[in-house]
């Protein structure tokens, strides 16, 4: 029963606002990226949406991001976070516009 539901689970991802001169970062969102579909919800609350991908929705929080300090958005994969390895680019393959 394991492996049935390991083959046909989403895929967790984040939607990171990078801001700023120093190049901050926070948290906008996360989601589940499904093989026909992504849903995401933000962690402030009052935005969900559904796309057809994880770019997708990654794509519409930029859009609707609002804020003219957001430089860039990024989807980044949370399986590929490499735990415990000290430096920042460890934190998982993202893309971004």
């Amino acid at each position: 029963m394991h492996e049935v539901a390991r083959e046909d689970a989403p895929r967790l991802f984040a939607i990171v606002e990078e801001y700023g001169e120093a190049e901050d970062a926070r948290v906008a969102g996360y989601g589940l990226a499904y093989a026909d579909r992504a849903e995401a919800d933000s962690v402030e609350g009052g935005f969900r949406l559904s796309a057809d991908s994880a770019e997708r929705a990654r794509a519409l929080f930029e859009i609707s991001t609002g804020d003219v300090a957001v430089r860039r958005v990024h989807l980044v994969w949370l399986d590929q976070v490499h735990r415990g390895s000290g430096h920042p680019g460890g934190a998982g393959q993202a893309s971004g516009s």
